[in-house]
């Protein structure tokens, strides 16, 4: 890794002769002739080490060191002094400075300390790496899918968090666009700052206006006082708009105002008031289409649809039915003390071939219902709902389209092998390959569930 370094001396033949002597080193290097002119060049953030004089016209050194520990306290900061101020340099360590060297300088002893000073920096940016790796794992675990279009979902997500473009999420019920929202929030510079969530369905127009806006005393029966609305709650932090396409076209305008001047007024209140706010909207309505019957926005649709998130539905992405079922197994096992183990291969064909109209949601339910009805270490058929059950007595297999040949593969072992019921020398019969293969197929897929049957 090269790093940058910024050399900060009054006397020029000192500034240049360092920097010289570093570049020789392999580093990047720039100058700057006193403090004032250093804390401009460290502000663009890229400096990852300074070497500065303590006397210096303007800013002095101890000012310059005092402002990077406060901005950026990972960055070291080698002082440099006269014999005469060794105690003003030992006084610089005690605030903050990595070390101090006197004038002459001794090349060798620097070039040491420099050394061991970017050492140390790379271990602070490498922790730091991950720290931000594993926030955004966190942020990230409660979405379980490896499927393409869930990895197009996760990438669309972390490209567009850091951003303030409005984001419009949509999917059918239960596909976890919730999450999403969430997501974002998390990954945002807006992390520290309220996410606030409405579910625009669940309110009357008139309650609904109130709950975003925010009223005054008196503005309606029953208004005692005044309340904020979830705008002012929202500032500078994330408002989600839930089910989006079930408002009122009278809200519709007043939320078209926000995101276009970023301006309101309370029910019942003359003043305007302005607000910081990024929006994520959610529907799993047809927009287009309504915007065609009259019923929303056309504007207001392409002030929120800046960007598009589209969550697949479960029977688009059928691979990840194993790694969510076996989640929620682990979770429902756990909240109700029960030892299972794993889901039997009918079973397994079940859950692949029902087609999951309520999706995600659905499949959780499922598994919560089946790990309490479970009377063994495993989950059969018999402990499905029956609308899951008459789903394995199907004779073919759905493969979702443009999926990769490994993932279709998974696909057509597993539910042939739930087909017979586990038999694993009839599976590999009617696949055409070697049993060994399938052994080996099913134990890298982490497949252990039927291992044990009797073929």
């Amino acid at each position: 890794m090269k790093f940058k370094l910024l050399v900060v001396d009054d006397e020029k033949n000192i500034r240049e002769g360092l920097a010289a002597a570093l570049q020789l080193e392999g580093h990047d290097v720039v100058v700057a002739a006193d403090g004032d002119e250093a804390y401009k060049r460290f502000q663009r953030g890229d400096i990852d080490l300074v070497i500065t004089d303590l006397r210096m016209p303007g800013l002095s050194g101890e000012e310059l060191l005092r402002k990077i520990n406060t901005e950026s306290p990972g960055v070291p900061v080698i002082v440099l002094t006269g014999h005469g101020t060794v105690e003003t340099a030992v006084d610089a360590m005690r605030n903050g400075a990595y070390d101090f060297l006197t004038k002459p300088l001794n090349l060798d002893r620097l070039s040491l300390l420099v050394k061991r000073a970017l050492q140390n920096r790379e271990l602070v940016l490498q922790h730091r790496r991950l720290e931000e790796e594993l926030e955004h794992n966190k942020t990230f675990e409660m979405f379980i899918g490896n499927s393409p279009a869930m990895r197009k979902v996760f990438d669309t997500i972390r490209q567009v968090a850091p951003t303030k473009a409005s984001v419009l999420i949509t999917g059918e019920s239960g596909v976890g666009k919730e999450l999403v929202a969430n997501a974002i929030h998390e990954l945002s510079p807006r992390k520290h700052k309220p996410l606030i969530k409405v579910h625009c369905a669940a309110l009357a127009a008139t309650l609904l206006e109130s709950e975003l806006f925010g009223h005054e005393k008196g503005a309606f029966t029953g208004a005692v006082g005044r309340k904020r609305g979830r705008f002012e709650l929202a500032h500078e932090g994330t408002l989600f708009l839930d089910e989006i396409g079930e408002i009122d076209q009278n809200v519709q305008i007043k939320i078209l105002r926000v995101l276009q001047e970023k301006k309101f007024e309370r029910v019942g209140g003359e003043e305007t008031l302005e607000v910081d706010v990024r929006i994520v909207a959610a529907t799993n309505r047809d927009l287009k289409t309504e915007i065609e019957k009259g019923t929303f926005r056309e504007d207001l649709y392409y002030r929120l649809n800046v960007v598009n998130i589209h969550v697949p539905a479960l029977r688009e992405r059928k691979e990840d039915i194993p790694l969510l079922a076996t989640a929620f197994l682990k979770e429902f096992a756990k909240e109700n003390g029960k030892q299972i183990d794993g889901i039997d291969p009918r079973a397994r064909t079940a859950l692949y071939s029902y087609d999951w109209p309520g999706n995600v949601r659905e499949l959780r339910n499922c598994m919560e219902s089946a790990v309490v009805l479970a009377k063994g270490a495993v989950i059969t058929l018999d402990d499905l709902p029956p609308t899951v059950r008459k789903s394995s007595e199907t004779t073919s297999i759905h493969i979702p389209l443009g999926i990769p040949l490994d993932e279709a593969e998974k696909i057509i072992i597993r539910e042939t092998l739930g087909a017979q019921k586990g038999n694993k020398s009839k599976t590999a019969e009617i696949l055409g390959i070697g049993r060994k293969t399938l052994h080996r197929k099913l134990a890298e897929w982490g497949d252990i569930s039927g291992e044990d049957e009797e073929d």
